[in-house]
């Protein structure tokens, strides 16, 4: 009887070796920096919106700023209110620098509108909570 027992105990080990021996091999993707975030972020917004390059060193600089503030709200996690205002804010200096054909292309951007659903649906559970 004490020998099933230390067997079933020595294989449950040996499992728990080997997982956790796997899960420290797994590659760990590789972290961008914050200029190479705005950059692929700027790159993707010129592309699907044809900026010309004045729209694309400003944008290039509201998303610098962005991805930044955005990194040390995450880093410290911040509440998901913060990103709500973080984009918000994005989104205001946007305005000020896309034609509205541009900026309505933006809009309707999957991923744009995924975020902004997301952000109502917070702040519609913020106010019932307060």
């Amino acid at each position: 009887m004490k020998t099933k027992i230390h067997q079933t105990f020595f294989v449950a080990f040996v499992l728990t070796v080997a997982v956790s021996a796997s899960a420290q091999e797994a590659p760990q993707r590789e972290q961008k920096t914050v200029e190479e975030m705005a950059a692929v972020q700027t790159e993707a917004m010129a592309t699907r919106l044809a900026l010309t390059p004045e729209q694309a060193e400003r944008i290039m600089e509201i998303n610098l700023d962005f991805v930044a503030k955005k990194k040390e709200a995450k880093d410290r996690h911040a509440p998901e209110a913060e990103f709500i205002l973080l984009y918000q804010d994005r989104d205001n200096l946007l305005q000020s620098v896309l034609t509205s054909e541009q900026l309505t292309t933006w809009k309707k951007d999957p991923l744009e509108e995924k975020r902004r659903e997301r952000q109502e649906k917070e702040a519609k559970t913020n106010l019932k909570n307060q």
